[in-house]
């Protein structure tokens, strides 16, 4: 064994290590979620109307209508009001969307972006 032979395994060794960094890296990055998807997991869609309201939402971020932190904060906002709605015994279930949905009219409306209003009816 000579100091040729340690000195290729070290290079090998190092070359492997960065290689399975890279590879852990680029797996990261795929598996992120994107805001509709976001969305539509924390606001826990069920219907075929809050999903378009939704697919509208992420249209209008991407256009730059609606401001991203905007959105964000009344995701944010919308969880924890039906959390503690439900914690109040007030609500029997915790679906933030009706919350999101109002408030965000609300607000995108202060900033001169029209938005549908929240109509429970509208599909059963």
């Amino acid at each position: 064994m000579t100091r040729r032979w340690w000195m290729g395994c070290v290079a090998w060794s190092v070359g492997w290590l960065a290689a399975l960094g890279l590879l852990r890296r680029s797996r990261a990055d795929q598996q992120q979620a994107d805001l509709n998807e976001t969305l539509r997991s924390v606001l826990k869609c069920r219907r075929s109307v809050e999903f378009a309201y939704v697919d509208l939402v992420t249209a209008k971020v991407d256009s730059g209508e609606l401001p991203l932190p905007l959105v964000l904060s009344m995701m944010k906002w919308a969880a924890e009001r039906s959390r503690k709605e439900l914690l109040a015994r007030r609500r029997k279930s915790d679906i933030p969307f009706p919350y999101f949905q109002e408030g965000l009219r609300l607000r995108a409306a202060a900033i001169g972006v029209e938005l549908p209003a929240f109509n429970p009816l509208l599909e059963p």
